[in-house]
Formats: structure tokens, C-alpha cells, sequence
């Protein structure tokens, strides 16, 4: 607790401070059956570079090598008041150590959460199903120039991940870059991280959906992003 009341009381302090503009995006594999696979997601984006408490949501995703892509949301650790107290951060902190913690444990396959069961029942998914984290790694790679899966390449992916967040293009000569191996293949489908700031980055930089073109924003600063890749067949 003195832990968090600390971060507490630093995050109030320094609540008008700015910072980079950060998004991150976790994804982590739980299980693949008839060419789907099942994600725990974490997701947030701070677009004003904030130096406090930024909102943080936890989800649910399948993916399948033939398009398909559905988000289901779990939770939201909602950020405090923009002039919140210490008291008010500490308890959001806490709140957040507690579904990290959730998310973090082992998946409950008898007693899953509300959220989950409408996939697990649309899809099938079952403890039978299970996948590991790391099933596949290093099996695939994406860069500018290409995709590859062994020696099959294609035309570098447009990778994807939460909210419609895609990888924008990267000039492969301008901005040269080894291979990025894929952390989870499995099923038709990769997943990488990528890494990205002003001063160096390992793979994609993300661009946001828009409507309208004028309406685009420049672009978040930092990166720390699992997206997704469709293999070639």
C-alpha cells in the first residue's frame, strides 16, 4: 500500500506535466481452435503525454487467418480527475494491480469471466484449446521489404491491433530495419512487437483510423504495440 501511495502522491503532483504521447497494446494468446485465435488484451493510449494515471482497458480478441477480428471489452481502469487527490490516484493504482493481477493468472476454463463466455460459446474454445504464449516464435518475420513465414515471403503486412490502430508505411531504404521475428505464430496468424520512438524504434510506427484525412493526427510518439499480421498461404 505505501507503494502506492506513493505513485499516488507523485502522479498528483506532476498532474499538468507533459510528457511523449505513449499507446500501448498488449496481446496475449490463450487459445486456437478451427483457425481462431483467443486473446487477453490490454490497451492504453496517452495522448497528451500526461505524467499521471492514464486509463486502461482490458479485453478479449479473436482472430482468424480468413479475416476475421472481434473485440469484446472486459474492464476499464478508469483514470481519476484531472485534479484528483493522492487518495483518488492511490486507489486507481490499486484497482489496476488487482485486474493486472487477473489478467495475468491463469484462465479460469470452468468459471471463465461474464465477459468471455459469449466468445468461448461462439467460437468453442475450450481448456482443450489452450495455446502457449510463445507457440511458434520466431517462426515468421515482417519488415518493410516483407512477410515471411520460412522461406515464404510476401509484400510487407499492414499490421493491426486494438481499435483499428494500423502500422502506417515505412520507407524500407530511408528507414532500414532487420527482420522483426514474430512473438506467437499460430493458426495463419503473427503477432509482433513494435517498438517505436523518435530516436530509434524496432518495427512499425501506428497511425490511427480517421474518417476524414484533415481530421488525422500527427501521430503518438511512442510506441510499445502488439499487433497482428495474416500469414500468407
Amino acid at each position: 500500500m505505501k507503494v502506492w501511495l506513493l505513485m499516488g502522491l507523485l502522479a498528483a503532483g506532476s498532474a499538468g506535466a507533459t510528457g511523449p504521447s505513449r499507446l500501448e497494446v498488449k496481446l496475449t494468446p490463450l487459445a486456437a481452435r478451427k483457425g481462431a485465435v483467443l486473446f487477453r488484451t490490454r490497451y492504453t493510449l496517452n495522448r497528451e503525454g500526461a505524467h499521471r494515471f492514464m486509463a486502461v482497458e482490458f479485453g478479449w480478441l479473436v482472430v482468424d487467418a480468413r479475416g476475421g477480428w472481434k473485440e469484446v471489452p472486459h474492464r476499464t481502469v478508469a483514470e481519476p480527475p484531472l485534479h484528483a487527490t493522492a487518495e483518488e490516484d492511490t486507489r486507481a493504482w490499486a484497482e489496476l494491480e488487482r485486474v493486472d493481477a487477473e489478467f495475468k493468472a491463469p484462465l479460469d476454463w470452468k468459471s471463465p469471466p461474464e465477459s468471455l463466455v459469449g466468445l468461448l460459446r461462439e467460437y468453442g474454445f475450450t481448456k482443450k484449446d489452450a495455446v502457449a504464449k510463445n507457440a511458434g516464435a520466431g517462426t515468421a518475420t515482417w519488415s518493410p521489404k516483407a512477410l515471411c513465414q520460412g522461406q515464404r515471403c510476401t509484400k510487407p503486412c499492414r499490421q493491426r491491433t486494438l481499435h483499428e490502430w494500423r502500422s502506417g508505411d515505412i520507407d524500407p531504404v530511408a528507414e532500414p530495419q532487420k527482420p522483426m521475428k514474430a512473438l506467437f505464430v499460430h493458426s495463419g496468424v503473427a503477432v509482433f512487437r513494435n517498438e517505436y520512438d523518435e530516436e530509434d524504434n524496432h518495427g512499425a510506427f501506428f497511425t490511427e483510423p480517421v474518417v476524414e484525412e484533415e481530421d488525422r493526427n500527427p501521430g503518438i510518439e511512442m510506441h510499445d504495440v502488439m499487433a497482428i499480421c495474416v500469414l500468407p498461404r
